[in-house]
């Protein structure tokens, strides 16, 4: 490891340490992207948190950037444990061309989390992945709906105002 490991290990896991710095280097640049996708494989999870973060800035208008890496990532969902890097792949996955399985791979996963996550950014994150993944799969459009109506009556505020905003454009996609 290289540049994106000297510029993330630095600090807790409380903070963000030089997140942007890695985020404005890695822009459009492939074999820092590359180091990114490495370091959330790392064994310090302030180091994991920190590289999930910056990729994800970073590939937020380049997600093809991401595609040579897809399979590495959906296996990394699976396994990963972490509640920073969980949320930060729900966000990168749903950007990318995927296969049917995959979505439903990945649906399989959102719904577990909603379910279960003890994390509220996680069950938070997994029902965005939900509604992104709806406008991929027309069949996830009711699935992602009654999610969105479970957490319309959860007592988490973030979980209830993600809803409330996801909620019109799914319906719409519904009528379409």
């Amino acid at each position: 490891m290289g540049k994106m490991l000297n510029l993330l290990k630095e600090g807790d896991r409380r903070t963000t340490g030089r997140v942007a710095d890695a985020v404005r280097a890695a822009i459009g640049n492939a074999n820092l992207i590359d180091e990114l996708v490495e370091l959330m494989s790392h064994s310090d999870p302030a180091v994991r948190m920190r590289a999930a973060d910056a990729l994800e800035k970073a590939t937020v208008q380049h997600a093809e950037l991401l595609m040579r890496h897809k399979d590495y990532l959906l296996d990394l969902i699976e396994e990963a444990s972490q509640n920073e890097v969980r949320w930060h792949l729900a966000q990168m996955l749903t950007r990318l061309e995927l296969e049917a399985e995959e979505i439903e791979g990945l649906a399989h996963i959102f719904t577990k989390w909603f379910a279960r996550a003890d994390s509220r950014i996680v069950r938070t994150s997994a029902l965005q992945g939900m509604a992104d993944l709806a406008h991929k799969d027309a069949s996830l459009i009711e699935p992602a709906l009654k999610m969105i109506e479970r957490a319309l009556t959860n007592s988490v505020p973030a979980l209830k105002a993600r809803a409330r905003k996801l909620k019109g454009p799914l319906e719409r996609l519904k009528t379409d």
